[in-house]
């Protein structure tokens, strides 16, 4: 099976892994112009060369970017403001697996937020919980309406999402209303919020969030337990595993010593809403104790470079026998995966085959959305919530001048009959959107559907 080795990254909130060039302790105030278009240019070089997603943004002219941004990081006052330009000219290649990290320990000098937790619903700012003592002044469960003076919709556009990897519309607003409230350490922030009840009223905030020990009054939102993986009984014999992350080979060794309980289970749960990836073949492992057939993994593509093809191509106008090495010249050419992808196949001839709910949900990325186009053909497999994060494929890391680095997705997964899922997110069987009213109330309506529908299937199947 082949091994995809994708860098960790925390999806379940969104900081979007921040991976730091080794050995590095002292982050410069401000870098020479020659580091600093030295910088910008091995990024254009690298992206131009072996991005995998150019077609997904046709729009984009990203040699007349690169141009554009050249003054911008030349006019930059500190290593904070270039690394936050060169945010700003990758956010346009619009790929969650394609990002600017800054160096290790710089953004806490220049980024704090108030001690208020926010979550988006229907393209809301939620406020989920607040510190303690703050709560009457500042209700869990109202919306930012304005941030200060601006609409909060103007405000993330403007102000936030510019600076956002996504590779979809769903997590771009999910990353923006996380950031939404970032600012200067010790600022303040003027909210207009709207709290439960309707009424509408202006709150000041200071960010100093950052290091301190907090409290938080909240309304309880899903989320995993902390572990790698849980194994627990619900009612009706139906077996819950989630499946928090695919980064630690622990993983399989867990699922395996609770194998033989989970194979008593009349159905089964498998939570992938917190899983931000890692290996997948750590999915395709475990994935194979839940299958009685063959099951076609992911297969892909990586632009392909032959300097003496790009050469011969770019002649192709002139001489009809070159015709062969045109996409050579226009970036267009492709290495595809030697076979049909990789193959899981049934680990016993025993394997445990019971109606399967799967939660997802827009956390649920890269090595765990490989899971699912594992799962894709399975007929007892269901899948519940909301779109997955739709990103995907393999990085390369290269430093950058003043201790960060950047990555570059390279390789273009699909299904194996060709489908996308990069750039859209796998949509569930059954969708459980996340409303307002849903994170205010606190409850997991995704867990509650599936255990409904998948103790409705048991029953029925019993008759």
């Amino acid at each position: 099976m082949l091994k995809k080795f994708i860098l960790a990254f925390s999806l379940a909130t969104f900081s979007a892994g921040i991976v730091f060039a080794k050995g590095i302790n002292k982050v410069p105030e401000n870098l020479s112009d020659a580091e600093k278009l030295n910088g910008l240019s091995l990024y254009w070089k690298e992206v131009s060369y072996n991005f995998a997603f150019f077609d997904q943004v046709p729009e984009l002219d990203f040699d007349t970017k690169y141009q554009e941004f050249i003054p911008r990081v030349l006019a930059t006052q500190n290593t904070y403001e270039y690394y936050r330009e060169l945010k700003r000219l990758n956010a346009f290649l619009q790929d969650g697996h394609t990002n600017i990290y800054y160096p290790k320990g710089m953004s806490s000098s220049y980024v704090d937020w108030p001690a208020i937790r926010l979550a988006e619903a229907g393209r809301k700012a939620v406020i989920t919980g607040v510190e303690k003592g703050l709560e009457s002044h500042i209700p869990p469960g109202s919306i930012i309406v304005a941030i200060n003076g601006q609409p909060i919709e103007a405000h993330l556009k403007e102000q936030v999402m510019p600076y956002i990897a996504s590779s979809t519309q769903h997590i771009l607003w999910n990353t923006a209303v996380r950031d939404a409230l970032d600012g200067k350490p010790g600022s303040m922030a003027q909210l207009t919020i709207e709290t439960p009840d309707g009424a509408t009223k202006s709150i000041e905030v200071k960010r100093d969030a950052r290091g301190r020990k907090i409290e938080y009054a909240s309304i309880k939102q899903p989320a995993s337990n902390g572990e790698l993986f849980e194994f627990k009984w619900l009612e009706n014999d139906i077996g819950y595993v989630a499946l928090n992350g695919f980064h630690d080979e622990a993983i399989v060794a867990q699922f395996k010593s609770h194998y033989d309980e989970i194979t008593k289970s009349k159905g089964l749960i498998i939570d992938l809403r917190f899983n931000g990836g890692g290996n997948s073949a750590y999915a395709g492992e475990i994935i194979s104790y839940l299958t009685d057939r063959d099951l076609p993994g992911s297969v892909w593509k990586t632009p392909k470079h032959v300097a003496a093809y790009k050469a011969w191509g770019s002649f192709a106008d002139q001489f009809e026998d070159l015709e062969e090495y045109r996409p050579y010249a226009e970036g267009a050419s492709w290495e595809f995966s030697e076979d049909s992808g990789d193959i899981v196949e049934p680990k016993l001839d025993s394997n445990h085959i019971v109606p399967t709910y799967v939660l997802i949900g827009r956390n649920t990325a890269s090595a765990a959305e490989d899971f699912l186009v594992y799962a894709d053909s399975l007929e007892h497999f269901t899948t519940v919530g909301e779109p997955t994060y739709g990103s995907t494929g393999q990085p390369m890391i290269v430093d950058l001048p003043g201790g960060g680095t950047f990555r570059v997705c390279t390789k273009r997964d699909t299904y194996p009959d060709g489908r996308e899922f990069v750039g859209y997110g796998i949509q569930p069987d059954i969708l459980v959107e996340r409303t307002l009213d849903i994170v205010r109330s606190g409850e997991d309506r995704v867990l509650d559907r599936a255990f409904i529908d998948l103790k409705s299937t048991i029953t029925s199947s019993a008759l």
